[in-house]
């Protein structure tokens, strides 16, 4: 506003000067044009002249004022709001409060300040929009930053981008062991087969997104959906420079310019929210894993179970437990050597693992003891299981540098209902019942019955 008096002012002088000058010039005029004689210009019209030419200026000043000084007025108190609000959105973060349509000016005419005001509501209504973007970007990072649980991550991420895209799917792909996984997948079915396209391939080659137009009668390469996409976008998540995964989005339209520059943004966010999530995942497979044999080690095979017998119990549905234990194991320590002994553990874990269905969990219980978790099992299925684990390690020697070595294995079978409540101790004291009486009927063999004394080898019961 104190801007704004001193233009007027200045306004004002300008006028005033203007218009005493042309005051002083009339007299001449008349005189040179030969309207008056020299006898007729005497000071009292001089002085007549000087001041008509003040008030010529004067009304000159106040007809561009009244034209000119209310929409600069509006100008300069739209400008002052916006600027109050900025400076309290800075201190609290919040922007809710301040609504652009408010703030603007009215666009009157093609005149100077026509063109002034329509500038200034375009760059009022460009602040808002970026500031929204990037309270978008806020609160996209901040959902995710917090986000350690690699699955999650991948939904909640897919999800956020695919509705700030407005697309209808998407995917990401995530490299894990020089292979492409999906980690994520919204709309699309069959988003692993969309890694086996030659667009995509072409895509990781280069390194650089990139974006499929797609026309109504062409097919998408490799990608089965629910819809018809018309728009295919590919671009990588990137983190510190490395490509962590790639992301697909897929719309049945074509996508917005504004999504195609804010998702590269919003992929930023997402790389580093990964790249972390990626180092707690391998710090939580290390710290669940035995160092020797590479399977769980007892504290998360414990808590393992406590979940899996939770679930269980909701879904009411059955949970097995096998425990094995390997026959004479000291003796083969004392004859063949400790590396050897070594070599027998990670032999029999492997060979479990191979026998195991996917979803079953295999954990090192104690020295040369393991636990397999099978949920879903029953009590015979867990012993039918058990019983080939039991004869593929004895028909299998382990053949070494200090001679071959023949490997047995005794084996307890419980299972919930049945055996024991819901409960993890009852469950692997039932268990381990068992594996002792298995071994006091001779070793190498399944007991899977309360009453399984006395079991010959290779039987079960």
């Amino acid at each position: 506003m104190t801007s704004s008096r001193n233009l007027f002012r200045t306004l004002w002088l300008g006028m005033a000067l203007l218009g005493l000058a042309i005051g002083a010039a009339f007299p001449f005029v008349m005189l040179r044009t030969g309207f008056m004689a020299p006898s007729e210009v005497r000071p009292p019209f001089i002085v007549a002249a000087l001041c008509a030419g003040l008030v010529a200026g004067g009304i000159n000043f106040a007809l561009a004022a009244s034209i000119v000084r209310p929409r600069l007025r509006i100008l300069a108190a739209r400008m002052e709001a916006v600027r109050e609000a900025l400076r309290q959105a800075a201190f609290t973060g919040n922007r809710a409060q301040w609504d652009p349509e408010r703030s603007v000016v009215p666009e009157h005419g093609d005149d100077e300040l026509g063109v002034v005001a329509r500038n200034y509501n375009a760059l009022l209504r460009g602040l808002h929009e970026a500031h929204q973007v990037e309270e978008r970007i806020r609160g996209f990072t901040q959902a995710l930053s917090s986000e350690l649980d690699l699955a999650e991550l991948g939904v909640r991420g897919l999800d956020l981008l695919v509705r700030n895209a407005d697309a209808q799917g998407g995917a990401i792909l995530l490299e894990r062991h020089g292979d492409w996984k999906v980690l994520a997948s919204q709309g699309l079915r069959g988003a692993e087969h969309i890694a086996r396209g030659a667009a995509f391939a072409d895509a990781c080659r280069k390194g650089q997104g990139r974006r499929m137009a797609l026309a109504p009668d062409v097919a998408v390469d490799a990608v089965l959906s629910e819809f018809r996409p018309q728009d295919v976008l590919l671009e990588p998540i990137r983190h510190n420079g490395i490509v962590l995964g790639w992301l697909i989005l897929a719309s049945s339209a074509e996508l917005a310019e504004e999504a195609l520059r804010l998702i590269p943004v919003l992929l930023q966010g997402l790389g580093l929210a990964l790249n972390n999530a990626l180092l707690y995942d391998d710090l939580q497979r290390v710290a669940a894993l035995d160092p020797l044999t590479g399977v769980y080690n007892r504290r998360f095979g414990l808590r393992r179970l406590d979940e899996e017998l939770a679930r269980a119990a909701r879904a009411q549905a059955p949970l097995a437990l096998i425990v094995l234990d390997l026959d004479h194991f000291k003796q083969v320590n004392d004859s063949f050597g400790h590396l050897a002994g070594d070599r027998v553990l990670v032999h029999v874990a492997q060979f479990c693992l191979g026998v195991l269905r996917d979803g079953d969990l295999l954990m090192r219980y104690g020295g040369e003891e393991f636990v397999a978790i099978l949920p879903g099992a029953s009590l015979a299925d867990a012993a039918a299981v058990a019983e080939r684990i039991r004869f593929g390690v004895g028909a299998a020697p382990l053949e070494t540098d200090a001679g071959m070595i023949a490997i047995t294995v005794s084996i307890g079978v419980a299972a919930c209902p049945g055996d024991a409540a819901v409960d993890p101790e009852a469950l692997l004291d039932a268990a381990d019942k068992r594996l002792y009486m298995a071994k006091s009927a001779g070793r190498n063999r399944v007991v899977a019955s309360a009453h399984g004394q006395g079991v010959g080898s290779g039987q079960r019961v």
